[in-house]
């Protein structure tokens, strides 16, 4: 484990603050036919230009010094996300930043969607104080649950907001579905739509964002403690994500649910949960034991999906101590 030098932690501790204190998007205005006011806003790959009414009118005068001071915090706040890639904080691809950025500006990480799988796992670095070395893997994917998301009265639909990253986004449609529950880009990136597995074994409805979710087992473990985090995109992105512990208990049990032909994926999933669990037996030990023994509580399917992947990973308990390497510390988990 390699703590991040403190200068940095301060320079994302501070990036974090003034995003989470943005009073709104940075634009940049013009004056068309010396009257008519326009701001051009950036979403994803889209530029979008909105109409602000008459030049000289107080309260055109005080959206347009809005949107002029926004685009100079965004150009510091651009600055920092610079500096912490530098100083080798993981960020998300442009694919991936692309459509982080619009999700987040439409506000659906605010009502609860979370962003789950690697994508989540490279955001935090910043959170835990160490570096990740599994976070500098590749992702073709953006794994979104719905199943903490509480939609606004009219919600725009997640195909249109997909495609002001990328719009060459279309729907990925199968027999019987009623929404799709999957987006792919013409570069083959691809978004899905996920939930808690409840009663029904289809796909679960989410008619506000016209689209459907693919329920799964264990879903709502990770998802019922979530945090606000900073993906290092452009100004720095506002994204929903489990918190630390919680993804890695719920990657110890989906490792076990891996097909036989899926042993990468396998892998991956034991590396982030063993260099996650690694950084909190040192720095928030007691957090980590509530989880493990949460989610140990929750039936013997769970119970023995842990225990497998801790053996696998040569974490087993025995007489209630997970053995470390001799450079790292040792703790007990029950």
């Amino acid at each position: 484990m390699r703590a991040i030098p403190l200068n940095l932690m301060t320079l994302y501790a501070d990036l974090l603050q003034s995003v989470e204190m943005a009073d709104g998007p940075p634009g940049s205005v013009a004056i068309k036919g010396k009257k008519y006011v326009y701001v051009t806003r950036k979403d994803g790959s889209a530029r979008i230009e909105k109409y602000l009414g008459l030049a000289g009118d107080p309260h055109v005068q005080q959206e347009v010094e809005r949107a002029r001071h926004a685009a100079e915090r965004a150009k510091s706040l651009r600055n920092t996300v610079t500096l912490l890639k530098r100083g080798r904080f993981p960020a998300p691809s442009l694919a991936l930043g692309r459509i982080l950025e619009v999700l987040s500006n439409a506000g659906l990480f605010k009502r609860g969607m979370t962003l789950v799988g690697t994508g989540a796992y490279q955001t935090y670095a910043g959170v835990t104080g160490y570096y990740l070395p599994s976070a500098t893997y590749a992702t073709n994917d953006a794994d979104l649950s719905v199943a903490q998301f509480v939609p606004a009265e009219e919600e725009e639909d997640i195909e249109s907001i997909l495609k002001r990253a990328n719009p060459t986004f279309e729907p990925v449609w199968h027999t019987d579905d009623k929404l799709p529950k999957a987006f792919r880009s013409s570069d083959g990136f691809t978004v899905d739509i996920l939930t808690r597995k409840g009663r029904s074994e289809g796909p679960v409805l989410v008619e506000a964002l016209g689209c459907a979710a693919v329920p799964l087992r264990f879903q709502e473990f990770p998802v019922e403690e979530t945090i606000e985090t900073i993906a290092l995109y452009a100004a720095g992105v506002l994204v929903r994500v489990p918190t630390p512990a919680r993804f890695a208990v719920h990657k110890l049990i989906v490792a076990q649910r891996r097909k036989a032909t899926e042993v990468a994926k396998r892998q991956k999933d034991h590396r982030q949960a063993q260099e996650l669990m690694d950084i909190l037996l040192a720095s928030d030990e007691a957090t980590l034991q509530d989880v493990l023994e949460g989610a140990r509580s929750r039936g013997k399917s769970w119970k023995t999906a842990i225990n497998a992947s801790l053996k696998q990973i040569g974490r087993e308990a025995r007489q209630g101590v997970l053995p470390f390497p001799t450079d790292r510390p040792r703790a007990s988990v029950r």
